[in-house]
């Protein structure tokens, strides 16, 4: 399972879920809308993940759970934690 963010979306981007060939992508709102979420909550957000990336890798999907595919832009995606929480 590969994950990362794009740039939209507010500060802390927008989760997607990346193909294995890096070439296709998919956004998972329904899941959690950033990657930070996804790991505060990835007891639950893992499977979920697991499945979509299982999907996105397996066949030529256009859509999964009503989330287009869509071809990844390297220049659009952000770092994967475009502002990771740390302790002071």
């Amino acid at each position: 399972m590969k994950l990362a963010s794009l740039k939209q979306g507010g500060r802390d981007g927008t989760l997607i879920v990346v193909s294995k060939d890096l070439s296709r992508a998919v956004a998972v709102p329904s899941i959690a809308p950033t990657l930070q979420k996804a790991l505060e909550e990835w007891h639950d957000a893992a499977p979920r993940l697991n499945r979509v990336s299982q999907a996105l890798n397996h066949g030529n999907v256009e859509s999964i759970d009503a989330e287009p595919v869509f071809t990844v832009d390297m220049q659009a995606l952000a770092a994967p934690l475009p502002r990771a929480y740390e302790f002071v």
